[in-house]
Order: C-alpha cells, then sequence, then structure tokens
C-alpha cells in the first residue's frame, strides 16, 4: 500500500469495518517494525495497521 508516501501529509482513511478517520499521518511504521505490515498514526490519535485500512487518499490541506 506504500504508506510511506502519506508521512505528514493530511489523508482521509475508510478502515475496514466503513469508519472514517480524518488527520495528518504524524507516525510512519515501517513492516519489519511492526511485525510483518505497514501501519501509521493519525494526529487524531488513531493508529492503523496497512490490513485496518480499506482505503486512503490525501486531501487538501
Amino acid at each position: 500500500m506504500k504508506l510511506n508516501t502519506y508521512r505528514n501529509k493530511n489523508v482521509r482513511v475508510i478502515d475496514a469495518n466503513g469508519k472514517m478517520y480524518v488527520g495528518k499521518v504524524d507516525l510512519y511504521t515501517q513492516p519489519n517494525d511492526n511485525d510483518g505490515e505497514e501501519a501509521i498514526a493519525l494526529s487524531s490519535g488513531i493508529w492503523l495497521d496497512e490490513s485496518d485500512i480499506q482505503s486512503i487518499e490525501l486531501i487538501e490541506d
């Protein structure tokens, strides 16, 4: 999914359950630091593993 491309950018994320989150990607975690899976943390305090993300898109600042 290449979540590292969203680092320090504002995004809209839909999780696997259809819930939407909006925020800035404050943290990116590489697969080797997270049980083989990429992950991001949003400024809103939400942590999402790659498998939790149904879709992610950039939004305007």
